[in-house]
């Protein structure tokens, strides 16, 4: 005599002979979770869960990235920001508690940018509204000179020299201009300061800086008579003055200039940054923001995303596909080696190159899980912790499989409720995900069936729910809790010593209906379903129908008479199962 019986349900191992596989695992579990080792349904998507955000409509079906938007001073006030059509970008919300302007940072368009709420979520449009470059130029024109008055002939003359810089309409300030020509100078003499440039020039002429009234210009000077020297603030000058006179002693000189080498993130102007624009901009730790160009890691002053000193550039062998964010570092991955960036100080960040050659081949697959960072590699889904690189995949998925079934080239992943979950489609309408369930000690994956493309989406780091961009709506994924989606699990295949006449299925289910298929030796024999009203089961048979439809007292169904040594099971329905089970009597179906 012979049964098969399934308690605990677990994931998929494509890798694996669906002969060999352990208990449990199946060559198909889609649309269902597996945590408590029954099989639970996922629910649907919901688009009514949105009131109150606007727009929950976007702007056209193109678009790919959204960030939601949440006005510190009215916290109710929650509008999506939109991407540009067509490309992924990368929003940063910025590092400053209590922002007052409440500045939103992004990259992946044609420049870095930024926004604030003033100008950023105004009017009835699509948002933002308006953006500005980030980072502010250089004046490219040192500072004339020309001095008045009679030197204090008992004061022994400085040498000094001037520059100044631009600070946008939020206090962010620019680095210094040239120093003007030294000249010596006494307490009791004025200088006259002109050429003072009236506005930045815009690179490319595309875009604007943030130069409102409220901008200013500040004037810095020198005391010891080198251009090397520290300059000490002199002024503060409206940002539309071109000149100033200097009355100031030296003794009541200001701060250092802070801002020499704040300079703007690499952007468009393709003869300074051949690699083009920063991209990839994410929030690191103690106020530090990162990007890369090329093979260029970049980072900024710490609580400054408008600066990104030079210095704090660090310079790797591979080109950079994209960042992954832990706890402890930086995963710069790569399409070669990845590295592992570590340190408390832009100023002083160490890279690490990894031991393990395991390349990225997709920016989109990268996902911060915590404590170390996923991503889609050559030959299976790639961790980083810390220094240590494992292929997760390793033994469930091969990679050959990896690369022809599971688009790693294409995907766009996402944490959720701490599994990764990745989405494809190969754009002619054949729309799939699959989900990997790190925390699970089986490492479950698991497929989806999806009805529309998922083009681009969005977590929300508050409460951990995820957005999915669909044609030009959001929808919160897995959002309308009462509405399921059906669930389908085909076990492995279960080996007789012999060839054996199964008799008897059953499937005990929370509610129904439920649908059962029994296959023997591949082809199937049996197609139930199974429905339940008050205390009277009833079977509707499909093809094929030699078993006839029939009323039961109990999930239990008869097989027609077949001889095989291949036995599988599949059932589907949106309700949680908790058993199934073939056997060759109903004793048998009745054991523990």
């Amino acid at each position: 005599m012979a049964y098969f019986k399934i308690i605990q349900f677990k994931g998929i191992a494509p890798q694996v002979s669906s002969r060999l596989l352990a208990d449990g695992f199946a060559q198909t579990a889609e649309n269902v979770e597996l945590d408590s080792g029954q099989l639970v349904p996922i629910e649907a998507d919901s688009a009514n869960v949105l009131s109150g955000i606007t727009p929950s409509t976007l702007q056209s079906v193109n678009k790919r990235s959204v960030f939601l938007y949440v006005d510190a001073a009215a916290d109710a006030d929650k509008k999506w920001l939109q991407g540009v059509d067509n490309k992924y970008q990368d929003f940063m919300r910025g590092p400053i508690a209590n922002d007052a302007y409440d500045r939103v940072y992004w990259t992946g368009d044609t420049y870095p940018q930024f926004g604030i709420s003033t100008t950023m979520i105004t009017g009835s449009g699509g948002y933002p509204a308006a953006s500005y470059r980030l980072g502010l130029p250089a004046p490219a024109a040192k500072l004339a000179t020309s001095k008045s008055g009679s030197a204090d002939a008992t004061q022994i003359p400085n040498s000094v020299s001037y520059v100044y810089t631009y600070v946008d309409g939020v206090g962010a300030e620019g680095p210094p201009s040239p120093p003007s020509d030294v000249i010596t100078l006494t307490d009791s003499e004025t200088v006259s300061l002109s050429s003072i440039a009236a506005a930045p020039a815009v690179p490319n002429g595309v875009g604007a800086y943030y130069l409102p009234t409220e901008a200013k210009k500040r004037i810095y000077r020198s005391n010891t008579g080198t251009e090397n020297t520290q300059f000490q603030f002199l002024a503060e000058i409206a940002y539309s003055a071109t000149t100033y006179s200097d009355t100031t002693d030296a003794d009541e000189l200001g701060e250092v200039l802070p801002s020499s080498t704040w300079i703007g993130p690499p952007n468009d102007e393709s003869g300074t940054y051949p690699d083009g624009m920063m991209l990839g901009l994410v929030f690191v730790a103690n106020g530090i923001a990162a990007g890369f160009t090329g093979n260029t890691l970049c980072l900024s002053e710490p609580y400054l995303p408008h600066a990104w000193p030079a210095d704090y550039r660090i310079s790797l062998e591979e080109t950079i596909v994209g960042l992954g964010v832990t706890g402890n570092g930086i995963a710069v991955l790569t399409e070669g080696t990845p590295y592992f960036v570590t340190g408390a100080d832009p100023a002083a960040m160490t890279a690490v190159r990894l031991d393990t050659p395991e390349p990225c081949v997709n920016k989109q697959s990268i996902v911060d899980m915590g404590d170390y960072v996923l991503y889609a590699g050559t030959e299976g889904l790639v961790a980083i912790s810390g220094n240590e690189t494992r292929i997760v995949t390793k033994g469930i998925i091969s990679p050959k499989q990896w690369n022809a079934d599971f688009d790693p080239t294409t995907l766009q992943a996402f944490r959720y409720e701490d599994t990764y979950i990745a989405f494809n489609t190969d754009g002619s309408g054949n729309d799939t995900g699959w989900i990997f369930d790190a925390k699970s000690e089986n490492a479950n994956i698991t497929t989806l069936a999806l009805t529309d493309e998922v083009r681009g989406g969005y977590i929300d780091q508050k409460n951990g729910d995820l957005y999915v961009i669909v044609g030009n709506t959001l929808l919160k994924w897995r959002g309308h809790g009462s509405t399921l989606r059906t669930l389908t699990y085909k076990s492995k295949k279960f080996i007789t010593p012999a060839p054996t006449s199964m008799a008897w299925v059953s499937v005990e289910a929370d509610t129904y209906p439920v649908t059962i298929k029994v296959y023997g030796d591949g082809t199937l024999i049996a197609n139930y379903a199974l429905s339940l009203s008050g205390s009277v089961f009833t079977q509707t048979t499909s093809t094929p129908g030699s078993i006839s439809n029939a009323t039961l007292t109990e999930p239990v169904m008869r097989l027609p008479a077949t001889v095989a040594q291949e036995w599988e099971i599949e059932v589907s329905g949106a309700t949680i199962v908790n058993e199934v089970c073939i056997a060759q009597s109903i004793e048998e179906l009745q054991a523990t």
